[in-house]
C-alpha cells in the first residue's frame, strides 16, 4: 500500500465530511462560519475541480469520450450558486464530485453489500426517529426537532448512550429498548463490511498487479500451468463479481483480454 495513496484518501475522507458540516451550518448561529467563509471554500473546490478535470482530460486518449462520460463534473464546476439561489443544492453536487474523487469512498458507496447495509441503517434509523418524535412531542422537552429525534436515534443505535436526550414516553422507551438490541449486529455488521472493504481496496490491489506483471511475462512463453491459473482466478472473480471494486473489475477484464490473446496464439 502506497503512503501517499493512503494519505490522498485521508483528505478526500476529511473534505467531504468538512464540506458536509459546512452546507448544514447555519452562519447566523456562529461567529466564525459566515457566508463569505463558506463562499470561499467553494471557490476553491471550483478551483480543485477545474484544475484536476483538466489535468484528466489532457491525460484522456478519447477527448469526446472522456467529456461526455464526465459531464456531472463539469456541472459540479460551474459556479451556478453565485448566479441563482442554488447554493446548498450546489454544494451537495459537489460533496458527490469529492466522493468520486476518492476512489476508496466511490468504491464503497458502489458496493453492492455496502448499499445494502446503508440501506437498512437508514430505513431504521428514519423510523425510529420519526416514530419517537410524535410520540415525545409534547411529552418531553428534550425532543423539540425531528433533528433532535435522528440524533438520539444515532446515539442509541450505536449505543453510545449520551444521555443528553432519553424517551420518557412507553412507545419510547420500548423503540429505544429495540435499537439498543439490534443496534449492536447493526453496527458490527457495517463496521465488519466496511473494514473488510478497507483491507480489500488497499491490500488487493497491489497483489494483484504483482500477479499481472507474472501473467504478461510469462504469456511470452505460453505456460500452460499459468493459463489454467488465470482461468481460475477467472472464476473466483466472476462468482463474486458483485461486490468487486473497480480496480478489480479492471483486472478481470485485463485477464480476460490476456486469456483470449493467448489461445489466438495458439491457433
Amino acid at each position: 500500500m502506497s503512503f501517499w495513496r493512503f494519505f490522498y484518501e485521508m483528505i478526500i475522507l476529511l473534505a467531504v465530511i468538512t464540506y458536509a458540516i459546512l452546507i448544514f451550518a447555519d452562519p447566523a448561529d456562529h461567529p466564525y462560519l459566515t457566508e463569505t467563509l463558506i463562499a470561499r471554500v467553494d471557490l476553491g473546490l471550483i478551483l480543485f475541480f477545474g484544475i484536476e478535470y483538466l489535468i484528466r482530460l489532457y491525460l484522456a486518449k478519447e477527448k469526446q469520450k472522456f467529456v461526455k462520460e464526465n459531464w456531472f463534473d463539469i456541472i459540479a464546476i460551474i459556479p451556478f450558486d453565485l448566479l441563482f439561489p442554488l447554493a446548498r443544492f450546489m454544494r451537495v453536487l459537489r460533496v458527490v464530485r469529492l466522493l468520486k474523487a476518492s476512489p476508496l469512498l466511490w468504491s464503497v458507496l458502489g458496493s453492492n453489500q455496502m448499499r445494502k447495509i446503508f440501506a437498512f441503517l437508514a430505513v431504521i434509523l428514519v423510523w425510529s426517529a420519526s416514530a419517537v418524535y410524535l410520540l415525545e412531542k409534547g411529552n418531553n422537552d428534550s425532543f423539540q426537532t425531528w433533528g433532535d429525534a435522528l440524533w438520539w436515534s444515532v446515539v442509541t443505535t450505536t449505543t453510545v448512550g449520551y444521555g443528553d436526550i432519553s424517551p420518557v414516553t412507553e412507545g419510547g422507551r420500548i423503540i429505544a429498548a429495540f435499537l439498543m438490541i439490534s443496534g449492536i449486529g447493526l453496527i458490527g455488521t457495517f463496521t465488519a463490511n466496511l473494514a473488510n472493504h478497507w483491507m480489500t481496496f488497499f491490500e488487493t490491489p497491489s497483489e494483484e498487479d504483482s500477479m499481472l506483471d507474472l501473467i504478461e511475462e510469462e504469456l511470452l512463453h505460453e505456460d500452460d500451468r499459468l493459463q489454467h491459473q488465470m482461468k481460475h482466478n477467472v472464476m473466483q472473480w466472476v462468482r463474486r463479481i458483485e461486490s468487486l471494486s473497480e480496480t478489480e473489475y479492471q483486472t478481470l477484464l485485463r485477464t480476460l483480454e490476456m486469456l483470449r490473446e493467448y489461445d489466438r496464439r495458439d491457433d
